[in-house]
């Protein structure tokens, strides 16, 4: 069953899954004054008029709930890459808990920090790798 469509607003589409802002800037579209998109517009018609083939935006748009998801209760921690970029996360705790997921953005707790993201954002820990 396809969650998407090439009807569907670009609006319509951030609300279906929250990757699919990802999706777009994939393809360098919302991202610059240059390539700003309407969330007015619809899928077929950013296709369209940024050349990109539908079938291809279609079918990055689809992968999206392709992605292995979280439960909330998980435990997640941050990949290495994105810890050692944002200096704030040098002493936010090894662990999260994931709290919340709403359209396919997770909320995750560590400790007195809540991060938002995409699965693809956190490592699902399994309870026999966290030490006591």
């Amino acid at each position: 069953m396809a969650h998407f469509s090439k009807d569907l607003t670009v609006e319509q589409a951030f609300k279906t899954h929250a990757g699919a802002r990802r999706v777009f800037a994939k393809f360098h579209l919302g991202g610059c004054s240059n390539c700003a998109i309407s969330e007015t517009e619809t899928v077929e018609q950013v296709s369209e008029g940024y050349g990109i083939p539908l079938d291809m935006l279609m079918a990055e748009l689809e992968k999206l709930f392709e992605q292995p998801a979280l439960e909330v209760g998980d435990k997640v921690r941050l990949p290495d890459e994105i810890r050692a970029k944002i200096p704030q996360l040098a002493t936010v705790p090894e662990i999260g808990d994931v709290r919340s997921h709403d359209s396919g953005a997770y909320t995750v707790e560590f400790g007195d920090v809540r991060l938002q993201g995409l699965a693809e954002d956190f490592i699902k820990v399994e309870p026999a790798q966290i030490s006591a």
